[in-house]
C-alpha cells in the first residue's frame, strides 16, 4: 500500500496561536499515525517578536486513507474551526 501525505501550510497570525499550534497540532498528528518528514516557517518579523508567519509541513501517513481519516477528524476540523484557521489553511493530500 502507498504512503498518504498533507502538505499543508497554515498563515499563523500571532505567537500565542503559533506556540499552542505547535503544542497541540504536533503531538495529536503523532498520536494518529502521522510522521512530519519537512517543515518550513517563514516567519514576518524579527529575532524578537512574531508579527505572523506561514508555517509548511508535509506530514506523512500509512496510506491515503488514513491522511483523508486524520483530516476529517472531529478532533482536527474542531481545532481549525475554533481558532479561527480554517481560513487560512492550505492542505493538499497525496498518495
Amino acid at each position: 500500500m502507498s504512503k498518504g501525505y498533507w502538505v499543508k501550510q497554515a498563515t499563523i497570525s500571532s505567537s500565542d496561536l503559533f506556540v499552542e499550534y505547535i503544542q497541540t497540532v504536533i503531538p495529536w498528528l503523532l498520536s494518529v499515525g502521522g510522521i512530519i518528514i519537512a517543515k518550513d516557517i517563514n516567519q514576518n518579523s524579527d529575532l524578537n517578536e512574531w508579527d505572523g508567519g506561514q508555517l509548511g509541513v508535509i506530514v506523512e501517513f500509512e496510506s491515503k486513507a488514513a491522511a483523508l481519516s486524520a483530516f476529517h477528524s472531529d478532533v482536527f476540523q474542531e481545532y481549525i474551526h475554533l481558532n479561527g484557521l480554517a481560513s487560512n489553511l492550505t492542505l493538499s493530500i497525496v498518495g
